[in-house]
Parts: structure tokens; sequence; C-alpha cells
């Protein structure tokens, strides 16, 4: 009898956790998804089209789903939603996007619905990123949009890097004082706008050959994502924060290493020649 009390205890606070489990799961902006009303937003909040070429006016579709609500069941009759350019947050002037229409639907049936827009590649700024900022809003009887997705930002960028066209004279240095350079070194361009320097930390190359510190360029801000130590370590590499190239093309890559006994971090400076 005690086995079984026990049994059906343990039981008991497993489908405790388990409903717990369920209800966070169910919830979008504190919104039941499985009763109530319909919840829409966009797909995505978050979109770079990148163009370095004047490649005319190309036609984009931006989904706005159907994230929740309801009883589960398809949608019974179209939703349609009213989009508006948020002028505050916008930097992108008018040319180098088309709105033609201010609303989409989702169709009756259908869990999305596409918003067209046309981006006019050949006015994209050469020098800065620009943004076109989009809000959601619907008067839909029994829908609401998310909090969490009524807003969607379309980044410009056509600035194309030109730091793989020079060499640079390259200084390491260690938090601990321990520097390698200065070594007169390239920068490899792996796809538009993204890069591999020839070097990492303060080892002589090749630590892996052909390897170094993954980096991105747009418009001159440089960031560099988390990576393995020279794609073939554990250690993990992490940018510790943006930079600039500056008005005579040069800039600094901060970053830390990770190791068993605590991390490092790295200041590498790269003076154009």
């Amino acid at each position: 009898m005690k086995n079984l009390k026990l049994i059906l205890f343990v039981f008991a606070i497993a489908l405790s956790f388990t409903s717990c489990e369920l209800n966070d799961e169910s919830t979008i902006d504190g919104h039941d998804l499985t009763t109530g009303s319909k919840i829409v937003g966009w797909g995505s909040t978050a979109i770079s089209e990148s163009y370095f070429e004047d490649l005319g006016t190309i036609d984009k579709n931006y989904p706005i789903d159907v994230l929740g609500g309801g009883d589960g069941s398809p949608t019974s009759s179209d939703i349609a939603v009213s989009i508006s350019v948020n002028m505050a947050e916008t930097t992108a002037v008018n040319g180098e996007y088309t709105l033609n229409v201010t609303n989409a639907t989702i169709p009756a049936g259908q869990t999305y619905g596409n918003m067209p827009i046309g981006i006019n590649t050949g006015n994209f700024s050469p020098s800065e990123p620009t943004k076109l900022v989009l809000d959601i809003t619907t008067s839909v009887d029994g829908v609401i949009v998310s909090d969490l997705a009524k807003q969607l930002t379309v980044n410009f960028v056509g600035c194309q890097s030109e730091i793989a066209n020079f060499s640079y004279m390259v200084t390491t240095v260690r938090n601990d004082g321990a520097t390698y350079g200065p070594v007169l070194q390239n920068v490899v361009m792996e796809t538009v706008n993204n890069f591999l320097t020839h070097s990492v930390g303060t080892w002589s190359p090749p630590l892996n050959p052909g390897h170094g510190i993954r980096f991105g360029d747009i418009c001159g801000t440089l960031t560099i994502p988390d990576q393995a130590l020279a794609d073939m370590y554990s250690n993990d590499v992490k940018g510790l924060s943006t930079a600039t190239v500056d008005e005579n093309g040069n800039f600094v890559l901060k970053y830390s290493i990770g190791f068993s006994a605590g991390d490092r971090t790295y200041t590498a400076t790269y003076t154009k020649q």
C-alpha cells in the first residue's frame, strides 16, 4: 500500500509539471492560443535586403501569419489587416521601396497571407544601411495582433565593402600584454561583405591553414559572429563589440577566446597599407 501511494504521488507531481509546461507553451503575449481571439502577426520581424547593383525593382512578399488562438481550426473567413509605414522609425526614403497597397489578406482556410513590397535596388544608399519599418493593425472582430509580431523591419544594404582590396599591417595584443606582429597580411572576402582574416589571437599562421577570424562589414560597421577557433577547436571565439572602418580604411577587431582556465581577450589593429 505504501508503494502504491508513493507511485500515485510521483505520478501526480509529474502530471502537475506537464500541465505547467503545456500552459507555458499555449500563450502569446498572455493570450490563450487554444481559445478566444485569433492572433496574427508578421512571420518574421526583421529581414535584410542586400543589393550592390541596379537590378531594377524586385517584388518581394513578406508573410503575415495566423499565430494561434480560436479553437485551432482554419479561419472560416478572410482576415484583413492594415499596413502602415512607421515614419518615426523608418530611415529609408520612398525611392528605395514601393508600397502599392496598404492592406493584406489572410484568405479563409489559410494560415498566412502576403504583403507585397517593391524593392528598388538602384536607389539603395551606397554609404549607409537604411530601414523600412512597417506596422500591422486589424479591426476584424475576433482577431488581435501579437505585440511581439506587430512590427516588421526591412533593412536595405547597398554598400559593398572594399576591405578585401587592400593589405594591412596587423598587430594583435592579448589582455596580458602578449603581442603578435606587426605583420603584413591580407583579408579574404568569403561572401559579399563577409571576411576572413589570416590569423587569430597571438598565434603565427597557420594555426589552421586559411582560418582566422570571420567578421562582417555592413556599411563600415564590423561585427564578429560567434565561431569555433580556427574552425577545428572547441574554443569559442566571440566578438566583444562592434567596430567601424575609419576614414583611412583602418579598423580594430576585439574578441575573446575561451579556455578552461578562463577567457582571453584580444585587440587586433588593422592598418591599411
